[in-house]
């Protein structure tokens, strides 16, 4: 097997404490869990010394587009959440223009969302 991304030598922090391990990951899951994994990987990150923690559910965020993206909209956004560690959020329904309140807003707010966040998400309606 070949992994996409091998990070190696990391302090894995996990439900039940963190533990010394490689983790490999092939097609956006991890695959490969050990305190050594034997795999070939196009890409091999050494975390020695680092620890590695999995990624944040933001689940209350207000992103304003659309209407207000200069304020904050989802590209701005999801780059301070992906710096802070997210790999995922639920944006709220009322900060947008139009907010959140029927089909109409709910789509517009999805194919803002599909064009510009740089993470996987989900849309609250009110």
């Amino acid at each position: 097997m070949s992994l996409d991304l091998l990070i190696r030598g990391g302090t894995l922090v996990t439900p039940s404490g963190p533990m010394p391990a490689d983790l490999g990951v092939q097609d956006g899951q991890i695959v490969s869990l050990a305190l050594e994994v034997y795999a070939p990987a196009r890409q091999e990150v050494d975390a020695r010394g680092l620890h590695v923690f999995p990624g944040v559910v933001d689940a209350h965020v207000h992103l304003n587009e659309p209407g207000r993206t200069h304020w904050e909209g989802f590209d701005t956004g999801t780059r301070a959440l992906a710096a802070g560690g997210a790999t995922s959020f639920l944006d709220m329904p009322l900060n947008s223009s139009p907010p959140v309140l029927n089909r109409a807003a709910f789509q517009a707010k999805r194919a803002a969302g599909e064009a510009h966040s740089r993470l996987d998400f989900g849309l609250w309606g009110a």
